[in-house]
């Protein structure tokens, strides 16, 4: 299942971090960039469907709107981050034409900056900014870049959809109306947000509106029914919603809330 994370968008200086053993991690797509470096043990992921090792001391630097997942294939440790665009203006900048070829890079000889960066206060902003533009700074130097093709036009398509969608997902959205208010070609919409999510635009849409299904679901807190859960998520029929819910998660509403609930 692809799913887009609808926690990492959106806000201003926010940063996470956090070690953790043996992930794997659906296919997935956020607006923050990543970074991830392998403590022991060698990680396997795939962005864009191209699989990368990234043995340990490596790191991989994965950039907003990419479509990744940890496969967990073998043992391994790993630190990881997300963080907001505007820690690295300027690397965004020098890159905005540019796509990272290789984006595994060997810290081998800058331990002391994986280490740093591991313990970071995560409410120290000016740290973390020199950190990040640090790692950044080597990415670009020993990353292999290459001219992008319409790249950067993808990934403003992207972000301005991301952006309407989250705020609109409840609504009635037509992939029409969308398209004349961002002022794109309806058809040129469709198929760049397909070539990047490998979604259509009414299974994009439901991804936003399963994610918050799965979180009213899980709160216990609540006593909403599954149908009054479908129309707050903005499906229009129970039978939709379960049919949604179904492709996209792999098993029906009420099995996922006993689940949960166990």
């Amino acid at each position: 299942m692809f799913f887009y994370q609808t926690e990492n968008v959106g806000k201003a200086y926010e940063f996470r971090s956090g070690a953790h053993e043996n992930w794997v991690v659906p296919p997935h797509i956020h607006e923050y960039s990543e970074i991830i470096f392998t403590i022991k043990g060698v990680n396997y992921i795939c962005i864009e469907g191209k699989k990368h090792a990234v043995p340990e001391n490596h790191l991989i630097f994965i950039r907003p709107n990419q479509i990744h997942e940890y496969t967990g294939e073998s043992p391994y440790v790993f630190c990881g981050a997300v963080f907001s665009n505007d820690f690295i203006p300027l690397f965004n900048l020098l890159t905005l034409n540019k796509e990272l070829q290789t984006p595994v890079v060997d810290f081998s000889d800058n331990i002391w900056l994986l280490e740093e960066f591991a313990k970071v206060d995560t409410n120290d902003i000016m740290k973390i900014c020199g950190l990040v533009n640090l790692i950044c700074s080597i990415v670009l130097e020993r990353g292999v870049w290459s001219q992008s093709q319409g790249g950067a036009r993808k990934q403003i398509n992207l972000q301005q959809v991301i952006e309407y969608i989250s705020i609109h997902f409840k609504e009635d959205i037509q992939l029409s109306s969308l398209a004349k208010r961002l002022g794109y070609h309806e058809k040129y919409l469709s198929s760049a947000l397909r070539s990047i999510t490998k979604m259509n635009f009414k299974e994009f849409v439901a991804s936003y509106r399963i994610d918050y299904a799965k979180r009213l679901l899980k709160d216990t807190s609540n006593s909403l029914k599954i149908s009054e859960i479908a129309l707050e998520s903005g499906f229009s029929s129970l039978n939709t919603f379960n049919r949604m819910f179904l492709r996209l998660v792999g098993t029906t509403p009420s099995e996922y809330k006993k689940q949960k609930m166990k």
